[in-house]
């Protein structure tokens, strides 16, 4: 019996069974969105927040003294990498029961300007709230005690009450919105391929 399938016969074969196509879109999109998600990595944010500026009282400029200070900031922010305040810091750390090398630490917290104030923020990221919330008070203590007598200049800096807790922060495994959209367009093309050997395989089979 001679073949009769046609390009429009393959064509309607598809729109007979794009509800499995669509199916296996959805699938497809699914499952690419769950799997990003569960990959996902949870971590502790904690901040402290300290006061850094002299005393402007007898200052005949107080905002050039204030604005002279600011950009002191910057260099204060670069003496909290010092091996002097990383190692008072873990030493407190370890003094509370909690081991962790200077260069581990180093990574884990971070120091900075908050912009067009006199204040610093000292940021630590952890694995667990408690170690976040250790990490940044050691830290921030420590920088108040070593960094005046590093820097003789430097006024002594004021800390901020010390945080109980931190912040979860979840980081995906990757772009939710992408995965969705490539396992979406992966099902897709699977239950298109299929249809169309399917087709190919019932013509083939209805014709020998």
């Amino acid at each position: 019996m001679e073949n009769q399938f046609t390009v429009g016969a393959l064509f309607k074969h598809m729109l007979r069974n794009a509800w499995w196509i669509i199916v296996l879109g959805i699938v497809g999109g699914a499952a690419m969105f769950i799997l990003t998600n569960k990959v996902a990595t949870t971590t502790y944010q904690a901040t402290r927040q300290m006061y850094i500026g002299k005393n402007n009282t007898d200052a005949k400029d107080p905002n050039s003294r204030v604005m002279a200070d600011s950009w002191l900031l910057n260099s204060y922010a670069q003496l909290a990498k010092d091996d002097a305040v990383v190692n008072a810091a873990v030493a407190d750390l370890k003094a509370d029961g909690i081991k962790i090398k200077p260069a581990a630490l180093t990574a884990a917290v971070h120091v900075s300007p908050k912009k067009d104030t006199l204040l610093m923020t000292v940021r630590a990221t952890a694995n667990t709230s408690k170690k976040a919330v250790k990490y940044v008070n050691a830290y921030a203590n420590a920088f108040k005690t070593v960094a005046p007598d590093k820097l003789s200049a430097m006024p002594q800096p004021v800390l901020f009450s010390a945080p109980k807790k931190a912040v979860a922060v979840t980081t995906p495994g990757g772009s939710s919105k992408k995965a969705l959209v490539f396992g979406a367009a992966a099902g897709l093309l699977i239950g298109i391929v299929l249809a169309f050997f399917t087709g190919i395989y019932k013509n083939m089979k209805a014709t020998a």
